[in-house]
C-alpha cells in the first residue's frame, strides 16, 4: 500500500461502547506503519436520524470535506458509518442538485468528491493485501471462529468493497493468522437485532440470541465481527439476553481488529482484550 496515512473517523461508539474496536484498530494500524490521523472536530454519521435523508447527508457531507481538506481518504472501523459516509459520497458525485442544497445550508458541507470513504477491512484485505499481512505475522491464532458480518457491511451495494451476499474478506483473515472458519454462512450477515434495541428489546433479543447460538451450535470459540452495533448486541448486552430468555451461552464476541492484532504480535491490554464483557482469556490461551 503506497499510501501511509489516512483520515481516521472512529464514530460515536469509539469512546464508549466500541472503545475495544478502536483501540485495536490504533494499534494494528500503527503495526504496520499506517498512520490513522484522527479528523478534527468530525459528527456523528446521522445512524439516529435515518427518516431524515437531507441531515443524514449533511452530517456525513461535512464530515468528508472535513478530510477532503486536508487531501485523505476517510477510513472507519464502523460498519453503519461506512455505510453512510460511502451513500453520501455517491450521492453528491452524482446529483449536482443535492450538491448545491449541501452548500446553501452551509459552506462547510461543501464537498467536491477528490476523497474516498474506506472501511479498515477493504484497507487491510484490498489495499495492504494479504501478502504484505502474511509477512508480519507473528503468532498463531489457534481458535475456532464465527465470522460476523452483520446486515450493514455490504451496503451500499453499489459501493460494496466486499460480496453483499458472501463476504469473505474476515474469513480470509481469520484463516491467514492461522484460525478456522467455522460453518456459519447461514447466518454470517443476518441482523443482530441491534436497529430496534430501543423500540423492540424483545424482538432485538430474540435475534441476536438465534446469532450467538448458531456460532455455539457450530463449535466457534468465539464470534468475530466488524460493527460496535453488534459488538453491543452480541456481547454487551449477552448477560441480559441470557438473563431475559433464560439461557446460557457465554460466547466470547471480539473485533477482527483484535484477532489480527494478537497475530501480529500486539499485547492484548492494547488491544482492548480486556475491556469486552464476555471474557477473552480462553482466547488467548490458545495464542501460539
Amino acid at each position: 500500500m503506497s499510501e501511509k496515512k489516512l483520515a481516521y473517523y472512529p464514530g460515536c461508539p469509539s469512546a464508549t461502547t466500541a472503545i475495544e474496536q478502536d483501540m485495536s484498530t490504533k494499534a494494528v494500524f500503527e503495526k504496520l506503519g499506517i498512520e490513522l490521523s484522527e479528523m478534527e472536530d468530525w459528527n456523528c454519521c446521522g445512524a439516529a436520524e435515518a427518516e431524515d435523508p437531507i441531515l443524514v447527508y449533511a452530517l456525513n457531507a461535512r464530515n468528508l470535506a472535513i478530510a477532503e481538506k486536508d487531501g485523505l481518504d476517510i477510513v472507519t472501523p464502523c460498519s453503519i458509518c461506512y455505510y453512510n459516509l460511502a451513500r453520501t459520497d455517491k450521492a453528491l458525485r452524482e446529483d449536482e442538485g443535492l450538491r448545491a442544497e449541501m452548500k446553501d445550508i452551509d459552506s462547510s458541507l461543501e464537498y467536491k468528491g477528490t476523497i474516498k470513504p474506506k472501511h479498515i477491512l477493504d484497507v487491510l484485505v484490498n489495499e495492504i493485501g494479504m501478502d504484505e499481512l502474511s509477512g508480519k505475522v507473528e503468532k498463531k491464532v489457534n481458535v475456532k471462529v464465527a465470522p460476523y458480518y452483520g446486515c450493514y457491511i455490504g451496503r451500499p451495494s453499489e459501493t460494496a468493497f466486499d460480496d453483499p451476499d458472501d463476504p469473505d474478506l474476515m474469513d480470509r483473515l481469520i484463516e491467514l493468522i492461522g484460525g478456522e472458519n467455522v460453518q456459519f454462512s447461514s447466518m454470517k450477515t443476518k441482523c443482530c437485532g441491534g436497529p430496534l434495541m430501543m423500540t423492540r428489546e424483545d424482538i432485538a433479543f430474540e435475534m441476536a440470541r438465534k446469532v450467538l447460538e448458531s456460532a455455539k451450535n457450530a463449535g466457534a470459540d468465539c464470534i468475530a465481527l466488524a460493527c460496535p452495533l453488534c459488538g453491543m448486541m452480541l456481547d454487551a448486552k449477552q448477560p441480559d439476553i441470557e438473563k431475559k430468555l433464560d439461557i446460557k451461552v457465554e460466547m466470547p464476541v471480539v473485533y477482527i481488529s483484535q484477532l489480527l492484532g494478537l497475530a501480529l504480535g500486539i499485547a492484548p491490554g492494547k488491544l482492548g482484550l480486556n475491556k469486552n464483557v464476555v471474557s477473552t482469556k480462553e482466547i488467548l490461551g490458545k495464542v501460539i
